[in-house]
């Protein structure tokens, strides 16, 4: 083989080397661009229990319990509000964004002063996703004001 020939298989070794070397270096640029760019779940709250029974409470009682919740999605989460359908009820909870896979509560205060009978409330919480929640509590309320005597 003449020299030119080697010269050509040595241009070309090279040329394949390189455009190997340039093919690898591109892959991994592409690697990281859509695993970055892959989207996250947006962050969406889970209650571990959405319902709770204070059992029989005398009126004028004050209970407070607090529901936990955690962050299941892959992104913050802001609960922006807390609607509840009576003054009786108080909600507490967290303004700051909760991250991804923590957890949190809402503490529902129910303050049972003119309450009587059997009682269920409901709160609903939202989130800055648009998810909502219903959170629910139940008593029954004795009040010495409303007692009825049905054996008549």
């Amino acid at each position: 083989m003449n020299k030119f020939g080697i010269f050509l298989i040595g241009i070309a070794f090279t040329v394949s080397i390189t455009a190997c070397k340039y093919q690898s270096a591109n892959d991994k640029k592409q690697a990281v661009s859509s695993s970055a760019n892959q989207k996250k779940s947006p962050g969406r709250i889970e209650f571990s229990k959405e319902i709770h029974n204070f059992g029989t409470l005398k009126e004028g009682e004050v209970v407070v319990f607090s529901f936990q919740f955690k962050n299941e999605g892959d992104s913050p989460v802001l609960l922006t509000r807390a609607e509840t359908e009576c003054g009786c009820i108080t909600v507490k909870y967290s303004k700051d964004e909760i991250p991804a896979h923590t957890g949190s509560m809402v503490d529902v205060i129910f303050n049972t002063a003119g309450e009587w009978g059997n009682q269920i409330k409901t709160v609903e919480i939202e989130t800055s996703n648009g998810e909502r929640k219903t959170l629910r509590i139940g008593a029954f309320v004795e009040n010495k004001n409303f007692n009825i005597d049905l054996s008549n």
